[in-house]
C-alpha cells in the first residue's frame, strides 16, 4: 500500500509540474490571472458597496421600527369620469385621545398640516405649515440654530432657511399671523411621517387659530417593542373601528422590509452583471488550457505510455487551472476592499460600514465565484488531454 508519505510526495510532484507548466506559459498565464482579479473585484466590490448602500438608507428608519401613523381612513375614486370621495379628511380630538389611551402606547405626537401661501420681506412663497407641540419636535428632530420655542414662534426646516437666507429672528406672514422664527432644523433624512426640510412648524394652538382646524392630520404612535405593533393594530380595529372605518394603520416597519428587498434585488443584479467579467476570464482560462493541451499532446502520450494514469492526467490539468484562480481570486478579493472604499467614498462619502461582517462576506463570495469559474473552464481541458490515445499522441508534431 502507499504510505502517507508517499501521497505527499506525489502531491508536492503535481503542485511542482503545474507551476513548472504555468511558468512556462507565463504571458498567457498572468492575462488569465488578470482576468480573475478583474472578475473577482467586480463582483466583490459592486456586493461590498451594495452593502454599505443598504445600511447607510436604512440608517435613516433605524428609529421607527415600533413607529406606527395613524391616517383618517379617507379615500378618494375615479368612477365614470367622477371622483367619489368617502370617510373623513381629519382625525377628530376625541378619537385621538381614545388611540393614544389605548395599551402598547409608549408615546406619541399629534399631527396637523396644510399647504399655505406664507409671505416674507417681499416676497411670496409656498410651503407645507405642520402644527405639533414643542415635545414631539423636540423627540423627532434636532436644531442647526436656536431653539425649538413654538409659543407665537415657528422653527423652520433647513433646506428652505437655505433656499431663502432665513435666519433666528426672521419673520414670516402666515394667513395674516406674523410668527418670528425661533429656530432652524439640522437636515433631515427622508420620513414618511413629517418632513421637515421645506416645511413650517408651529404649535398646535397657532396651528387651530390659523387654519381653524378641525382635527388631527394623522397621529405618530410608538409602541413599546416591535412585538406590540400587531397588538396596537388589532387593539384599533377592535375599539375605533368596530362600528365603521374611522382611521387606516400604517406600520412603517413594512416600508423597512421593502427597502430591504429593493436593495437586495439591486445588489444580485448588479453583481451579475459584474458577473459578466468573470465569463470573460472563463474564456480566457479554458483558451490557455486548452492551448497548454495541444502544445502538450506529445508529452502527455509520454505520460500514458509510462504507466500514468489518466486521472493523473485530469488532476494535473485541473490544477493547474485551480492554481491560476487561486492567485486571481486571492488578489482580486483583497483588491475589492480598495474597490469599495473608493466607490463609497465617491458616491456615498463615508467608509461607515467597510469594515463590517458583510464586506467579509462579499470577498468570499468574489473567491467562491472566480475558483468556480475557473475549475468549471479548466475541466474541459483537463478532460479532453486525460482520454488522448498514447499512440496517437506520441506521433502528434
Amino acid at each position: 500500500m502507499e504510505s502517507s508519505s508517499d501521497k505527499r510526495a506525489g502531491e508536492i510532484m503535481y503542485f511542482q509540474m503545474a507551476f513548472r507548466n504555468l511558468r512556462r506559459n507565463g504571458i498567457r498565464s498572468s492575462l488569465a490571472i488578470i482576468g480573475i482579479i478583474i472578475g473577482v473585484m467586480a463582483v466583490a466590490s459592486i456586493g461590498i458597496f451594495g452593502a454599505n448602500l443598504k445600511a447607510t438608507v436604512l440608517s435613516n428608519f433605524q428609529n421607527i421600527t415600533n413607529e406606527v401613523l395613524i391616517y383618517p381612513a379617507y379615500s378618494a375614486k375615479l368612477r365614470h369620469g367622477i371622483v367619489t370621495t368617502s370617510g373623513v379628511t381629519y382625525i377628530d380630538k376625541r378619537t385621538a385621545e381614545r388611540i393614544v389611551r389605548l395599551p402598547y402606547v409608549k408615546d406619541y405626537a399629534f399631527v396637523c398640516s396644510n399647504f399655505a401661501t406664507v409671505k416674507y420681506r417681499e416676497g411670496v412663497f409656498g410651503a407645507t405649515v405642520y402644527g405639533m407641540d414643542e415635545k414631539s419636535v423636540k423627540k423627532l428632530f434636532s436644531v442647526e440654530k436656536g431653539s425649538i420655542k413654538l409659543s407665537g414662534s415657528c422653527v423652520v426646516g433647513y433646506d428652505l432657511a437655505d433656499r431663502l437666507n432665513l435666519r433666528v429672528g426672521s419673520r414670516l406672514e402666515i394667513k395674516g399671523k406674523e410668527f418670528r422664527v425661533a429656530g432652524i432644523l439640522k437636515e433631515a433624512g427622508a420620513r414618511f411621517d413629517v418632513n421637515p426640510n421645506n416645511a413650517i412648524i408651529i404649535s398646535l394652538r397657532d396651528f387651530d387659530k390659523t387654519f381653524n382646524a378641525k382635527g388631527y392630520s394623522f397621529i405618530v404612535v410608538w409602541v413599546r417593542s416591535l412585538n406590540d405593533v400587531q397588538l396596537f393594530k388589532d387593539a384599533v380595529e377592535k375599539t375605533i373601528n368596530a362600528k365603521e372605518k374611522k382611521v387606516d394603520v400604517f406600520e412603517l416597519k413594512i416600508i423597512i422590509s421593502k427597502i430591504n428587498e429593493t436593495f437586495n434585488f439591486v445588489s444580485r443584479f448588479l453583481m451579475a452583471i459584474a458577473g459578466v467579467s468573470l465569463l470573460v476570464a472563463g474564456v480566457s482560462i479554458l483558451n490557455v488550457m486548452l492551448m497548454s493541451t495541444i502544445e502538450r499532446t506529445k508529452e502527455i502520450g509520454v505520460m500514458l505510455a509510462i504507466g500514468a494514469y489518466r486521472s493523473t492526467i485530469l488532476k494535473l490539468f485541473l490544477l493547474e487551472a485551480l492554481i491560476l484562480g487561486i492567485i486571481g481570486s486571492v488578489i482580486g478579493a483583497l483588491l475589492s476592499l480598495a474597490g469599495g472604499y473608493t466607490v463609497d467614498m465617491l458616491i456615498l462619502h463615508s467608509t461607515k460600514y467597510l469594515f463590517s461582517v458583510t464586506t467579509v462576506f462579499y470577498m468570499l463570495e468574489g473567491m467562491f465565484f472566480g475558483l468556480l469559474t475557473t475549475l468549471l473552464s479548466g475541466f474541459y481541458p483537463a478532460w479532453k488531454a486525460s482520454r488522448l490515445e498514447p499512440l496517437e499522441a506520441l506521433r502528434y508534431e
